[in-house]
């Protein structure tokens, strides 16, 4: 049996859990994507997140100091 990207997906969020994520939701627009297309998108984001590929937004509409 082939290994998903909705495989990796769930391994990559149980070791989340196991470090105190409590829940992932997503709100994806379009019914023409299909699950596995939204888990490879995912996991795309995550491991450029761990390359280091992001960059902090500052809007500037925060009234924090």
């Amino acid at each position: 049996m082939s290994k998903t990207s909705c495989d990796d997906l769930a391994n990559r969020f149980e070791k989340m859990a196991a470090d105190g994520l409590l829940d992932v939701k997503f709100y994806v627009a379009g019914r023409e994507l299909v699950t596995e297309q939204v888990c490879r998108e995912v996991n795309r984001l995550y491991e450029a997140l761990e390359r280091g590929e992001s960059a902090e937004l500052d809007f500037k509409d925060s009234h924090k100091s």
